[in-house]
């Protein structure tokens, strides 16, 4: 069972989950340390994915007509080969959580200063090379696999392609849709076989219908602050939060 704290905290990163799916992407990434007060090892990622599949629900509810197949395309094979790194990594790393915090930390840095660095040379959005749709493919299948951060990694290569706040939002909602479902039965084949425990318990699952009202707070709270948020202001924020996150798993 789980106590009034970690009740309040779930309440708090559902919330966060929610207001990241429908108004601040890349701000999810919060939810990971908070998830991690409250469980550890494979089950920050197990407890993790309930809510945010119950979030992407109303993300691809609200915003499916601005989502950019054209751009998904490109990355989808790519992501299947995160999604296998993955899979071989917690088969090495067991339920040790330091080198998936250091691993998924210090991709996020490396692609939010690919971004600024884009910024600060102010090149002009264009389409993205292969080369750069197999590496953000690959990072972003990796690191949602691992612990469902592959927001600041997706959200950097749609804010280089220049797109606009809803499709940004709307492109990212099907994207981790489709992902977060396809996680489902290989985190149990991972529990089954691997030696580092299940993803899913009967507690975690408990825990995540208990926090649930704090996503509808936050994508309601969301879907009414996208609208008020200039452009330029929306693309700092996620390069700022998506930073905030990676240099928070990175130190531990």
């Amino acid at each position: 069972m789980f106590t009034v704290e970690a009740v309040l905290v779930g309440l708090l990163a559902a919330f966060v989950v929610g207001l990241s799916k429908t108004a601040i992407p890349g701000g999810g990434l919060l939810m990971v340390p908070l998830v991690a007060t409250v469980v550890e090892g494979r089950l920050i990622a197990g407890a993790s994915l309930p809510l945010l599949l119950a979030a992407d629900v109303f993300a691809v509810s609200w915003y499916r007509h601005h989502t950019r197949w054209d751009l998904l395309r490109p990355i989808a094979p790519w992501v299947g080969l995160g999604f296998a790194g993955g899979t071989v990594f917690y088969v090495i790393v067991g339920s040790s959580v330091r080198p998936i915090d250091l691993t998924i930390g210090s991709t996020i840095l490396l692609m939010v200063g690919i971004q600024l660095w884009r910024m600060w040379r102010r090149r002009p959005p264009r389409p993205a090379t292969s080369t750069e749709s197999a590496m953000y493919g690959a990072a972003g299948g990796f690191t949602t696999f691992v612990s469902n951060s592959a927001g600041p990694v997706i959200n950097t290569y749609l804010v280089g392609l220049g797109l606009g706040k809803d499709e940004l939002v709307g492109t990212s909602a099907w994207f981790y849709f489709a992902v977060n479902l396809a996680k489902i039965p290989l985190y149990l084949a991972l529990g089954v076989v691997g030696s580092g425990g299940a993803f899913f318990t009967g507690d975690t699952l408990l825990w995540d219908l208990t926090v649930v009202p704090g996503i509808a707070a936050g994508v309601y709270l969301g879907r009414w602050a996208l609208p008020r948020i200039s452009q330029q202001s929306f693309v700092v924020l996620v390069l700022v939060l998506s930073a905030i996150g990676g240099l928070r798993l990175v130190a531990g």
